[in-house]
């Protein structure tokens, strides 16, 4: 669930890319931005999606197992997983400037383009209810402390918090017969 709506997000941005740079512009592309050596992945002039940290939903959560009727078995499923995925766009450019318009395309995409639903967008992949991005805003402290986990320097970038996956095992907890009949003992023990 995660691979793929993040390949719907930048298939998405990469559309709007392609709209407004009359094909000028590769292709943005998701991946890491440097290897276990640091040594850069991300090529030379491009823009590249990772995954930097994922987040539970705590809000959402269901305290108590889900049931349900399958097959006339009654089936207990663990509560579903909420999670929010945090995300760098950093973009690598010889130019400097165009790096930064970059990223202002970027930024201009996801605010017009903040919410993801099957009737918006038909393309979003199957199980996924909704989308929502939105932009973080980390402080120089916090951006410090990011790319030093990613093990890089610093590239011009905006990070986004992409809302609510919703992931659950379908693998039951427990099944059992249901309840279809009920006794009643009369008269005394």
């Amino acid at each position: 669930m995660i691979d793929v709506s993040l390949k719907f997000l930048i298939d998405e941005l990469n559309g709007y890319l392609q709209r407004r740079l009359d094909s000028s512009f590769g292709q943005a592309a998701l991946g890491a931005l440097v290897d276990d050596k640091g040594t850069w992945t991300i090529s030379e002039d491009s823009l590249r999606m990772c995954l930097f940290q994922i987040e539970e939903e705590r809000i959402t959560r269901a305290p108590v197992p889900q049931q349900t009727l399958v097959d006339g078995r009654h089936v207990t499923l663990r509560p579903p997983l909420t999670i929010n995925l945090v995300v760098l766009i950093a973009a690598r450019f010889s130019q400097y400037h165009e790096g930064l318009r970059m990223l202002a395309l970027v930024l201009t995409h996801f605010q017009a383009h903040s919410l993801f639903t099957p009737a918006t967008h038909p393309g979003l992949p199957a199980g996924v209810d909704r989308l929502s991005v939105e932009l973080v805003n980390y402080g120089p402290e916090q951006a410090n402390q990011m790319w030093a986990c990613l093990g890089a320097r610093h590239l011009p970038s905006v990070v986004y918090r992409v809302r609510m996956l919703i992931l659950q095992d379908s693998e039951p907890d427990q099944v059992a017969m249901p309840v279809t009949h009920i006794s009643t003992r009369t008269g005394p023990r």
